[in-house]
């Protein structure tokens, strides 16, 4: 199957507005239920507009204690300065998602092509956690109750190329549905390897960055929860300002060190966190809507919460202009 036909019926190829647009009238019902637009900003306040949006991540990042996060560095305006950093390493944006601005820093000519194509402000360096193993896990906690709880985790298979002794790299990409739209990046990624014949089982890993949208695979994990990974990931998250409702992404060395609580975190999401393990290829739409609506009942019950112990609503108007003036810059 053409991976264009391949798009348009698996739905985790669909775009944002396609999939959730039809849970609209939900929202609209959650809206009028607690009578505030921005409701679900409320469910961590400790986090501008909830972690909807234009939120820090290094202001997160620097309330994880050091044995649970890689050497990171922040830079407000970066000016060529010597970076204490080994290559490779990973340069982001403060104010990113959905893995766009994220990239992996092999060398100077590496850095130096990043700092041409984007904003040099407002940048996060970490060194590379070279673990084979990524999850997602999602944590929430109720205001009124003294522990949180993992009620997902997404496990992730990064986009790797098997070689079948027959074609080039670059015929491998273009009949790859994960990596066929993001052929253009990955040909100039490898373009000195691509008419290189891959032997048969010889394995390439193209994109080492574990976000859906760059071709990682992710596969519903939540199986793997024990007692005392979700005992570890909310002592982390309670000492977090106000977060309440998120995905932690971090990486492993192995199941086991995972499982045991030992493990290194990437980055903290709020409000804007997708309960990806939904992109699992084995679920259907339904089972799909369905935790997606699990997911967005506990954020519905955390604001709420939050207002009745005194959180005040967020101003609605002010979170429309700033979603406003992004879409107009």
């Amino acid at each position: 199957m053409h991976p264009k036909i391949e798009k348009w019926i698996k739905y985790e190829f669909w775009s944002f507005w396609l999939f959730y647009g039809p849970l609209t009238p939900w929202f609209i019902y959650k809206i009028i239920k607690s009578g505030a637009p921005a409701y679900f900003c409320s469910a961590n306040p400790g986090i501008k507009w909830g972690g909807f949006m234009n939120y820090s991540k290094i202001d997160l990042i620097n309330q994880i204690d050091e044995q649970y996060k890689p050497k990171t560095l922040f830079y407000s305006s970066y000016s060529n300065e010597k970076i204490p950093l080994d290559f490779p390493f990973i340069v982001k944006p403060n104010t990113g998602e959905r893995g766009i601005g994220v990239e992996l820093i092999r060398n100077n000519s590496d850095f130096n092509n990043y700092l041409n194509q984007h904003d040099n402000s407002d940048l996060i360096l970490q060194e590379y956690i070279d673990y084979p193993l990524e999850f997602g896990v999602f944590y929430v906690r109720l205001p009124k109750e003294n522990k949180g709880k993992i009620i997902s985790i997404t496990s992730k298979d990064f986009l790797t190329i098997i070689g079948n002794g027959k074609q080039s790299l670059k015929e491998l990409i273009e009949n790859n549905l994960r990596a066929f739209y993001r052929k253009e990046y990955l040909f100039d990624r490898y373009k000195n390897d691509l008419n290189s014949i891959l032997e048969k089982g010889q394995q390439i890993l193209l994109e080492p960055i574990g976000n859906h949208s760059r071709g990682t695979t992710f596969l519903d994990g939540s199986n793997l929860k024990t007692s005392i990974l979700e005992e570890k990931i909310d002592a982390i998250a309670q000492k977090v300002d106000g977060f309440f409702y998120g995905r932690i992404d971090l990486k492993a060395k192995n199941l086991k060190e995972f499982q045991n609580g030992k493990f290194v975190i990437l980055e903290i999401n709020g409000v804007n966190s997708e309960a990806t393990h939904i992109y699992d290829p084995n679920f259907n739409l339904i089972k799909a809507y369905k935790e997606v609506l699990r997911h967005l009942n506990y954020q519905y019950k955390i604001a709420i919460q939050n207002h009745e112990l005194g959180q005040e609503w967020t101003n609605w108007k002010l979170l429309a202009r700033e979603i406003s003036s992004r879409y107009k810059s």
